[in-house]
């Protein structure tokens, strides 16, 4: 079927379409203010090594290039199941992600949190960092890792504002619109396809169909007398003039009598 057979077929059910996507429309713009927007922070983080594991008077960040693996245990540490539902209890909705960011070349751990409100997002944002410090020292205390040796951790940025995040917002409000339109499409196309089809039109207004008559045929000429007459022959008209003179000279001349 060709497009322009379609879009006439959803022409003729436009009872259908036009409201169907007047109701698109509508339920779009209720999703759109229904979902709440986003606000998100983030946070970075780095390791840096003990005193102990470096010389006297070091550079620590000329050491960091040890200290990824660390920076992944402590990412899965910080990210499990139990420290984060404590922290999503008590701000139900809320959205964290732990990774370590593989922008950089040093050990950063990343954290990036999206709230509904821009004071959850702040407060999240703050317990998580301070949690990230707890519980790596947590893990060198059970390791039993002398104090002079441990990894700390040093906050590179925070942010102090939230960066509002539309995305959810127009994802739903785009799938509502779509879902509805695309039911629409389809109750349409199942009415039109329901409808019983026109009749084709008929060749006459009578309602009867054109009838071709047959080639006449040839009629017998009238009889004479009652008799009937012979078939029609077509006449043969021919100069007789010459058949005379050959008669005469046929003949026998007969001699005059004076």
């Amino acid at each position: 079927m060709k497009f322009s057979d379609t879009l006439r077929r959803l022409w003729r059910r436009w009872y259908i379409v036009i409201p169907g996507f007047i109701v698109a429309a509508a339920v779009a713009m209720g999703a759109w203010y229904v979902i709440p927007l986003g606000y998100e922070r983030s946070a970075t983080q780095l390791l840096i090594p003990g005193a102990a594991s470096m010389p006297d008077g070091a550079n620590p960040y000329l050491f960091l290039g040890g200290l990824a693996p660390a920076a992944d245990v402590l990412v899965r540490a910080v990210g499990s199941e139990n420290v984060l539902n404590e922290v999503v209890a008590e701000h139900p909705g809320i959205k964290i992600e732990i990774s370590r960011d593989t922008t950089t070349a040093g050990p950063v751990i990343l954290i990036v949190v999206t709230a509904e409100s821009d004071a959850a997002a702040a407060e999240v944002l703050g317990l998580l960092v301070d949690r990230t410090a707890s519980v790596l020292e947590d893990l060198q205390r059970t390791e039993k890792i002398p104090a002079n040796n441990r990894v700390t951790v040093l906050p590179l940025t925070v942010d102090t504002q939230s960066v509002p995040q539309q995305r959810s917002r127009i994802l739903g409000a785009a799938g509502a619109g779509i879902v509805v339109v695309v039911l629409t499409l389809l109750i349409a196309g199942l009415v039109d396809g329901v409808n019983p089809k026109r009749k084709p039109r008929r060749a006459s207004k009578s309602g009867r169909r054109a009838t071709v008559d047959p080639q006449p045929e040839s009629l017998p000429s009238p009889s004479i007398a009652g008799r009937p007459s012979p078939p029609y022959q077509p006449s043969i008209i021919s100069d007789q003039s010459h058949y005379d003179d050959e008669r005469a000279a046929a003949e026998p001349s007969v001699p005059s009598s004076r």
